[in-house]
């Protein structure tokens, strides 16, 4: 048998050790990376704190009355999730006021 570990060949355990370390990694990457930012740009903090704040009211108030949807006609990302430019952010206002306008409540 040799130098087996827990009866499987080492290459396979190399594998399995690889993927065991990568899930970890990928667990604890956010948190740590996180704190690290967080501490890194401690003075930008509260500035990034308001424009997400000013941001997601944006959002709020121009988001689409899902109340209006169905099933074919569904609201056009209504959370904002795509929204990663100032082009996005343009498209997805155009977005939510088509829907308004064909659902007929112009409210934009």
């Amino acid at each position: 048998m040799g130098s087996q570990t827990l009866g499987l060949d080492p290459f396979i355990m190399l594998g399995l050790y690889t993927a065991a370390i990568g899930a970890v990694g990928w667990m604890v990457g956010p948190v740590v990376g996180n704190q690290v930012f967080g501490l890194w740009f401690r003075g930008l903090k509260g500035q990034i704190a308001q424009k997400e704040t000013a941001f997601y009211n944006r959002i709020k108030k121009y988001r689409a009355d899902p109340s209006s949807s169905s099933m074919a006609n569904p609201v056009p990302d209504y959370y904002g999730e795509k929204i990663g430019s100032v082009a996005d952010y343009r498209r997805w206002l155009k977005d939510q006021r088509a829907f308004n306008l064909k659902r007929g409540r112009a409210l934009l």
